[in-house]
């Protein structure tokens, strides 16, 4: 069944099934993470779905660039005062669970075991990835601890310049429109936090998410900055940091880092 969609001006807005959230279009956008933290900054009380045809000014982490072309995702969620502000970077394991249950449900032909979550915020198609996520805090206009959780997905093509593989659902015989992909998500991003629990039911998310992630028991290498840690990836703690046993056999909690699986010895 066709979404409804009610237009005015640049954007629309329209209510998925069984959704409470409303969503915003916008043609295009510098970044629709930058819009929800300006809309916290003026005052957003409730949650809302910021949605971009395109972005020109599309970001990941660490502020790095990311490519934005017509075809693709590119979705925020605002959530004002979700959590203490201690939990709030559990988010991005809630949303990595969501967005991966979301590609399952939108694009069946995708195999669920082909999907993997790589720490902490990329979700991974057969080795190559295929969306990432970006959560950022800020604070709602009581001054009260809020996020915004923005999702890049390659639904119909990816970039080819990259330093690591990237892939799309189009490349995988399973191109799914952004819109298609978005209903699954609001959905499935509903479900999560309901099982989150604002942080109480994290031991739960850490569980889902660890069983399908990428190099959870393996050697992993973790560069830090300059720095470069090779290590057994164990766990993820409580806080979502990951738990690395070091060659040397000493433990070490990474909080930030980017990880790549190494190949047996």
């Amino acid at each position: 069944m066709p979404l409804p969609v009610r237009f005015f001006d640049r954007m629309a807005h329209y209510e998925f099934q069984g959704s409470t959230v409303p969503i915003v279009r916008f043609t295009e956008i510098g970044s629709t993470n930058a819009e929800g933290l300006a809309r916290l900054a003026r005052g957003e009380t409730m949650p809302v779905w910021l949605v971009a045809d395109i972005q020109t000014a599309g970001r990941g982490r660490r502020g790095r660039l990311w490519t934005s072309e017509l075809g693709n995702l590119f979705a925020t969620l605002v959530l004002p005062n979700p959590a203490p502000v201690a939990n709030l970077a559990q988010l991005c394991f809630v949303a990595g669970l969501a967005l991966r249950d979301a590609v399952i449900s939108a694009a069946p032909q995708v195999p669920a075991e082909d999907l993997k979550l790589k720490w902490p915020n990329d979700l991974l198609l057969n080795g190559a990835k295929l969306a990432g996520i970006l959560v950022e805090g800020g604070s709602d206009g009581t001054g009260k601890a809020a996020a915004v959780i923005g999702f890049g997905v390659n639904c119909l093509h990816h970039p080819e310049d990259l330093p690591y593989p990237a892939t799309s659902l189009g490349s995988v015989g399973a191109p799914t429109a952004p819109d298609r992909l978005l209903e699954a998500l609001d959905i499935a991003m509903a479900v999560r936090l309901n099982q989150w629990d604002a942080g109480n039911g994290f031991p739960a998310i850490r569980a889902d998410w660890m069983r399908h992630a990428l190099g959870m028991g393996d050697q992993v290498s973790v560069k830090i900055g300059e720095r470069e840690v090779v290590g057994r990836f164990e766990s993820i703690d409580a806080r979502g940091a990951m738990m690395l046993r070091r060659r040397d056999g000493v433990a070490e909690i990474v909080t930030a880092g980017d990880v790549a699986l190494l190949k047996p010895e």
